[in-house]
């Protein structure tokens, strides 16, 4: 069974409730992303997104911290605070002997602070409250509990923010609890976040088509079967490597993939690739259908209404038609061209990847996808599974392919890395395609 790599944010202090919380989940493996400091969290996370299905938050915090580099398509939960984490923070108040009111409590939202104090009897405004809100810096949160300590003489302090409760330790002259969601609201929340990365891998697995279709007809059989040769040779990309692509008598291409790899060569459905290459080598235009459905025959039907579609716009486009015939487009050329292994005429764009594919047994293709993640990783390390996932093969493929690179000096020990407690160190290795092709006078 495939394990859904989930990346978990957490403070060091609360740690252990999250562990307890992941403890009886199944299927999930957990990439720890701990920070002491708020100010560590967005790199962390950062260096961790390359390596996970679905991203589960602590609190609202250090969500917002990351919001902005969370790639798009990524399922992503948070823990949040309720009323039951509250009563709790309040129990422990009272173990201690404190009276319950006044307190002051932030992140919690004031209906729920409310809302509980009228069951506890107290009054509404007995527990003086400050809700979360995106970029509340620490030093504000400190200053309203310590004014509610001067102003109204609170018995103590309810947080849940970890650098909050530091700083109040060392200000404030009463008790400080810290409050964390319970254990079961988290399992929840994580085991919620769980399931839509897996509906989401499914989803990716479908069948999906493309049908890509000259427009310009040249009027001579030889010559439309050459222009269908030279477009087939567009394929050869390594972002279609995983794709099956068939040349069809009616100028157009035919291809096949699992939704997900054409839904990101198409930038979630807004780009066409090779709109503009096309236009540049052939000298036509071209209109291009993508198609979902529940099998093969269904993808490639909703391609060809799609299509037609597009060819009816006079071309230089493309639509998607879903199983459910819903249509999406116009879409536009891509901003990015594609990364060719071959051109039109069968050689290679950089003669060294030829060179290598010969000396190493690796296909120029996987040369070139390994040359395109080695620029994406831009410097960082990666583990033998990583790669293998990258280049969409199996574990053991992934380990003989980096066997292969260490033993040319395309792959360089990078250190180990142990992504949980109970799991074995990985060998992460730096890869080294690139740097290689431009010593010897090459670009990938």
């Amino acid at each position: 069974m495939t394990r859904t790599r989930l990346g978990i944010v957490v403070p060091v202090a609360s740690e252990s409730v999250f562990e307890a919380a992941l403890a009886r989940l199944e299927g999930v493996e957990a990439r720890w992303v701990r920070y002491e400091d708020e100010g560590g969290i967005e790199p962390s996370v950062r260096e961790a997104l390359q390596d996970v299905d679905a991203v589960f938050f602590a609190g609202p915090m250090p969500l917002d911290r990351c919001r902005d580099m969370l790639p798009e398509g990524v399922p992503v939960a948070v823990a949040r605070q309720g009323p039951i984490d509250l009563a709790l923070a309040l129990l422990r108040a009272r173990e201690q002997g404190l009276a319950l009111a006044p307190a002051s409590v932030d992140t919690f939202d004031e209906p729920v602070v409310e809302e509980l104090a009228r069951e506890l009897g107290l009054p509404v405004r007995a527990m003086r409250a400050l809700p979360y809100a995106p970029g509340q810096d620490v030093e504000e949160i400190v200053a309203f509990h310590l004014e509610m300590r001067r102003r109204h003489r609170t018995h103590y302090a309810v947080t849940g923010r970890s650098r909050v409760y530091t700083r109040l330790l060392e200000s404030m002259d009463v008790p400080v609890l810290r409050s964390v969601p319970v254990v079961a609201s988290i399992r929840s929340a994580m085991n919620e976040v769980v399931l839509r990365a897996v509906s989401a891998r499914h989803s990716n697995l479908r069948f999906a088509a493309a049908v890509y279709r000259l427009l310009e007809d040249s009027g001579l059989y030889e010559a439309g079967v050459e222009r269908v040769n030279t477009l087939r040779m567009f394929f050869d990309a390594p972002e279609f490597a995983e794709a099956w692509v068939e040349g069809r008598g009616d100028q157009s291409v035919l291809v096949f993939a699992h939704k997900g790899l054409l839904e990101e060569i198409t930038a979630s459905w807004t780009t066409v690739p090779l709109i503009e290459e096309v236009r540049a080598r052939l000298g036509v235009r071209m209109a291009a259908g993508f198609g979902v459905g529940e099998s093969a025959r269904d993808s490639v039907r909703h391609a060809e209404m799609a299509v037609r579609r597009a060819m009816a716009e006079g071309g230089d486009t493309g639509y998607l038609m879903s199983e459910d015939g819903l249509i999406i487009g116009p879409m536009g050329a891509a901003a990015t061209p594609l990364r060719y292994a071959f051109k039109a005429d069968d050689r290679t764009d950089d003669g060294g990847l030829r060179e290598l594919a010969g000396r190493t047994g690796l296909g120029v293709s996987t040369l070139s996808r390994l040359g395109d993640l080695e620029r994406r990783l831009d410097g960082a390390a990666a583990s033998a599974e990583e790669i293998g996932q990258a280049l969409r093969v199996s574990v053991p493929s992934g380990r003989r392919i980096i066997r292969v690179l260490r033993e040319h000096g395309l792959a360089l020990p990078a250190g180990m890395s142990q992504p949980s407690k109970r799991g074995r160190p990985k060998s992460l290795y730096r890869l080294a395609i690139n740097t290689h092709l431009r010593g010897s006078g090459h670009t990938a």
